[in-house]
């Protein structure tokens, strides 16, 4: 798999004072070790999961602090949670699939209780097809996110990959939602089938259904003058507007799935749409980009540092390395004076860990970022652990970015 399976070492792209002042930001959003509280919102997105999976990607990059009791400890605090609140969500990023995704990484068990039932019960042949249940944010795409994570140690997972990819290859050629994205849209079922297929699990029809979900994206390309970008499926007049260059919608996560699809089928004109994508996204500037204001995984700089990570790792392109040295620069700059506290403890919904996002370089616009893995703290602090440690971004996987 991508960048997780040992085959080519994970490089590390900062060095020189650019990686000096990254990891003084990771030393200060990370703070000390310290207790979980006895339980927090359970959520991956902004909870107690993904607060685990930051410390849990500490642990393995600078092992010996004491970081895996405190991931374990936060994975508790969330599951106690969910029992607490009596959540049924089964999605990846806010319901039950983000703690049993959390534990797989952690190596611990899947949850028990409330938290173990929504794992178990989500089932591939739901009749209720709306964008929630078949995306990679709620539905089933996030699912068999999950269950592709625990395949090479649980074999019933891949029967159960298989059940979800033949129900998402049936869909996918008609996805519902107004975008084309990762999160929301057929780009996140594209990369999940692309995957499986790398890993060897395939349902029947899976590659004609990878060639459908290329055919719906090709469908929603509008090539500006940097270079191919995407669209909108739905929308407001005949000019629909550009999305951002964020992981979730634009054409960031987009190029990751074609490129992960071109990998799996051998396909070099995917991969080389792929790479343009990217790079046009890149070349753009911030007022077209639209995402250089905010500094989280989801909407904003981490999200497209951690892709072009990903394309500099698989291509070896100088302009990747390059880019990706940029982008963490500018994450670096425009976060370090506002940091005012570590990464929180997921304790409730209020922002207990604090950054200021003044990335644009004007106070009226600063506003605090929360502790999440999403778009907070810890998906910042994991986006600059992977430019600046030799330690693969396996998590990724979360986003289907791997």
């Amino acid at each position: 798999m991508t960048g997780d399976s040992g085959e080519t070492p994970w490089a590390v792209l900062l060095d020189g004072p650019a990686a000096e002042a990254a990891r003084r930001l990771v030393d200060r959003i990370a703070g000390p070790p310290r207790p979980a509280p006895r339980a927090v919102r359970p959520d991956l997105a902004a909870g107690g999961a993904g607060l685990a999976l930051a410390h849990h990607q500490l642990d393995l990059c600078r092992p010996g602090e004491g970081r895996h009791a405190v991931a374990a400890g936060h994975l508790e605090a969330a599951v106690r949670g969910a029992e607490r609140i009596r959540s049924r969500a089964p999605g990846l990023l806010g319901g039950f699939d983000g703690l049993a995704f959390t534990a797989s990484r952690l190596g611990l068990p899947v949850p028990l209780g409330a938290a173990g039932r929504g794992f178990d019960a989500q089932a591939p042949n739901s009749q209720h097809l709306d964008r929630r249940s078949l995306d990679l944010s709620s539905g089933l795409t996030g699912h068999g996110a999950v269950l592709l994570d625990r395949c090479a140690e649980d074999p019933a997972a891949a029967d159960r990959l298989t059940a979800v990819l033949a129900v998402l290859g049936r869909q996918v050629a008609a996805f519902p939602g107004d975008s084309p994205g990762m999160a929301h849209g057929p780009a996140g079922p594209l990369a999940l089938f692309s995957l499986a297929l790398s890993a060897g699990v395939a349902a029947p029809g899976q590659v004609a259904a990878v060639h459908r979900a290329v055919d719906r994206l090709l469908a929603h390309r509008r090539d500006d003058e940097y270079g191919p970008d995407w669209v909108l499926i739905e929308g407001p007049g005949p000019e629909r507007p550009a999305l951002p260059a964020s992981w979730c919608h634009g054409g960031p996560g987009i190029a990751r799935a074609l490129w992960l699809a071109g990998t799996a089928l051998d396909d070099g004109s995917l991969r080389g749409l792929a790479r343009e994508t990217l790079l046009a996204a890149l070349r753009r500037p911030r007022e077209v980009r639209r995402i250089d204001r905010r500094p989280g995984l989801c909407h904003g700089l981490a999200g497209l540092l951690l892709i072009t990570l990903r394309f500099a790792h698989d291509t070896g392109d100088p302009e990747f390395r390059s880019a990706a040295r940029g982008l963490a620069t500018r994450l670096v700059d425009g976060l370090t004076d506002g940091l005012t506290d570590s990464l929180g403890d997921g304790r409730t919904d209020r922002r207990t860990g604090r950054l200021t996002d003044n990335l644009t370089g004007r106070k009226e616009n600063a506003r605090p970022l929360g502790p999440g893995f999403l778009d907070g703290a810890a998906g910042v602090l994991l986006a600059l652990l992977a430019a600046t440690t030799p330690v693969p971004p396996g998590w990724d996987r979360a986003l289907l970015l791997s």
